[in-house]
Order: C-alpha cells, then sequence, then structure tokens
C-alpha cells in the first residue's frame, strides 16, 4: 500500500500547500473527544510514521481507505 507524500494543506488564512513529495499527513476517523474541531492523524516521514495526539481540523490532511 502506498501513501503518496502529498503534504498538506495551512490552517491560515490563504491555505497554501506545504511539504507536497517530502512528507504524508493522513487523518484517522477518530475525533479528537474533547473538542469536534480537532481529529487524531497520522504523519508519515521517510524515517517512520508519526501519530499525532490531534490536529485542528483546519489543517488540509489527506484521507485514504484502508482496510
Amino acid at each position: 500500500m502506498e501513501f503518496p507524500a502529498v503534504g498538506r494543506r495551512d490552517n491560515d488564512s490563504d491555505g497554501s500547500l506545504q511539504y507536497a513529495g517530502q512528507n504524508c499527513y493522513y487523518w484517522s476517523s477518530v475525533t479528537y473527544s474533547s473538542n469536534s474541531n480537532y481529529a487524531y492523524g497520522l504523519y508519515f516521514l521517510s524515517s517512520g510514521v508519526t501519530p499525532q495526539d490531534y490536529w485542528n481540523k483546519r489543517y488540509g490532511l489527506s484521507v485514504r481507505c484502508v482496510r
């Protein structure tokens, strides 16, 4: 299974694309329990995968269905 390094959209006013071709950012299906404006995600680097505690949903992370 591949996870392309599509980067992410920044959460500032212009929503610029960041880290395209370098890093992968993907949403999990789990909303952060104490605040519905946040959700859990994964951050992929060439050295491995880092589960993030949570991200603000204003970030444009990617979604990929995995079974």
